[in-house]
């Protein structure tokens, strides 16, 4: 029987990742993946016959740069592609505007629909980068404590930034930057994502903020497609990591985590097999981890009940929708247009999103949706046969319990609700759908193994979720109770979406440990204000930014600013 230095659980994009640095480190790596594919929630499947669909994850705007050069994954296969319109926000009386990878004609279109919005979202895009710019570096770290986060803002003398992206509602930190109602509640879409609470509740600005790290090909709030799907991202993984020797294998569950002598020593799959491990990396989330995959006895009731009661709540849904025709957007005429091109948010309103955080709580559906929409079979032709779309959407602030049946029992009727509420958009979609697949938050769970279909694992809400409070009970950053297990998942620092850091950071961690080496491993950025931070803290200086961001012939200018540092 071989034994490997390092065992992961889950073939998920952070337990690939880890493979990667652990693998490239010279270790003997083992991944083990219980679905036929790997990917995890970062996956492209066929869920529509003739389709290919990015399953749960579907944009990549969060996937660490460092990464992607690091593991080369473009030599590994993946291509993506970013379209010019980046955001598209329609309401149902033809109300919209756009956001273009261009600053200037996101200003313009900003003001068309607000003309006292332009400039405040150019001083909120500034301050939301310099929030981003500052914790940047904790991303691919071990976590930071609550104090050296707080330490370092007051250092910089930007409490107010850490508390506007930290710590208070996404509502109360929109209406301190923004007029109209409806720029608003487009943008408060960030902040509940995978979201138990609604845009009141405290904290949810750290999802908002969250999603500040965002960038591609390193442009800060900038996104792509994978060619292919979100799965090319894997695919690319897998293929790193096993030419530099891991073994990836699928169809094998782990059923418990082998601890000898109170230290991980492997796993055993489920049919009994023994995989061998000198380290035990869990992809899983904490509460399946330490809560279900552990032995009785490995570690006391209490760190078990208090890993089973981690906060999970938090869900969304998907809707993978194969269609014939392009959606005619009210207010736009037919055939392809721009507007078809972006993450699209419909439907957006501040009642919208109480009533459904309100029914959230009680185990019910709102009466209306905002929903989300991708087409990306329009930046990407290869998903799906010529004259067809592959239209994915998307609904937050859904419970995981129903008060009266499951999601199995209520999926189609729910669907059909969605559908009814995007005919109202579109209504020349009516009659021109050839199929269509539901990804519930229950199918989140069962399917794709998110506990309480939380894409983050656990909830991204609330400062003991976060920083060096995300981790696993009784452990240390990506360390757990038992000695040579260690957290590389979403529910892990930094957190969730498809960024590749907590994979990153725990195969740091664990080779430093094997090395001997307990210190922190942190990385250290230069934190002087560059000269977009100097120019904003005056009102000349933002007068004269805004001035160069609307120029057009001054782009390659706001180019250079908006490059991640």
């Amino acid at each position: 029987m071989k034994k490997y230095d390092v065992a992961i659980i889950g073939g998920g994009h952070n337990g690939l990742v880890a493979a990667n640095y652990l693998a490239r480190a010279g270790k003997s790596v083992c991944v083990l993946e219980a679905r036929e594919v790997v990917g995890g929630a970062c996956v492209s499947e066929e869920l529509v016959s003739g389709a290919l669909w990015s399953s749960c994850s579907f944009i990549q705007g969060m996937l660490r740069q460092e990464i992607i050069d690091d593991l080369e994954l473009k030599r590994f296969g993946l291509q993506s592609l970013s379209p010019k319109l980046q955001g598209f926000a329609l309401w149902e009386d033809g109300d919209h505007f756009m956001l273009h990878q261009d600053v200037d004609e996101t200003l313009r279109s900003i003001q068309a629909h607000s003309p006292e919005d332009g400039r405040r979202f150019f001083e909120f895009g500034a301050r939301l980068k310099r929030f981003a710019d500052i914790t940047r570096d904790w991303l691919l770290s071990d976590p930071p404590s609550r104090s050296e986060v707080f330490a370092r803002f007051e250092h910089l003398g930007e409490t107010d930034l850490l508390n506007e992206f930290t710590v208070i509602a996404a509502g109360d930190l929109l209406d301190r930057y923004f007029v109209s109602p409806r720029l608003k509640a487009y943008m408060t879409f960030l902040g509940m994502v995978s979201t138990w609470g609604g845009p009141q509740t405290p904290t949810t600005a750290h999802v908002y903020g969250y999603h500040a790290y965002g960038q591609f090909e390193n442009v800060f709030g900038r996104w792509g497609i994978p060619v292919g799907g979100m799965g090319s991202i894997t695919k690319a993984l897998r293929r790193g990591a096993e030419e530099f020797g891991a073994a990836v294998r699928t169809n094998a569950a782990v059923d418990e985590i082998v601890v000898r002598s109170g230290r991980a020593a492997g796993v055993r799959l489920k049919g009994g097999e023994i995989i061998e491990a000198d380290v035990v990396l869990s992809n899983a989330a904490p509460s399946v981890a330490l809560g279900k995959l552990l032995p009785k006895g490995a570690v006391n009731d209490d760190l078990r009940q208090a890993a089973q009661s981690i906060d999970v709540r938090g869900s969304m849904a998907r809707i993978h929708v194969l269609v014939d025709e392009l959606p005619q957007y009210n207010g736009f005429g037919p055939g392809l247009g721009p507007q078809h091109c972006a993450h699209t948010i419909l439907n957006a309103t501040q009642d919208n999103y109480e009533a459904a955080a309100d029914a959230q709580k009680r185990g019910e559906f709102p009466d209306d949706f905002v929903i989300e929409g991708l087409i990306h079979s329009v930046t990407d032709p290869s998903v799906c046969k010529p004259g067809q779309h592959t239209l994915l959407l998307g609904v937050q602030q859904l419970p995981f319990n129903l008060r009266q049946g499951t999601w199995d029992g209520h999926k189609e009727a729910w669907t059909d609700r969605v559908m009814e509420t995007l005919y109202r958009f579109a209504p020349n979609l009516r009659g021109h759908v050839l199929g269509r697949n539901t990804v519930t938050p229950l199918d989140l769970e069962r399917t794709y193994g998110l506990p309480g279909g939380n894409i983050f694992q656990r909830s991204m809400v609330g400062l003991e979720n976060l920083f060096s409070e995300r981790k696993a009970p009784g452990g240390d950053g990506y360390r757990t109770a038992v000695e040579g297990l260690y957290l590389c998942g979403a529910g892990a620092h930094p957190g969730g979406g498809v960024t590749g850091a907590p994979g990153h950071n725990a195969a740091k961690r664990v080779l430093a440990d094997l090395s001997g080496d307990l210190a922190p491993v942190r990385r250290h950025t230069e934190l002087s204000k560059s000269l977009v931070d100097v120019m904003m803290d005056t009102g000349i200086g933002k007068n004269l930014g805004y001035q160069v961001a609307q120029n057009k012939l001054l782009r390659g200018v706001t180019r250079i600013f908006s490059k991640t540092r």
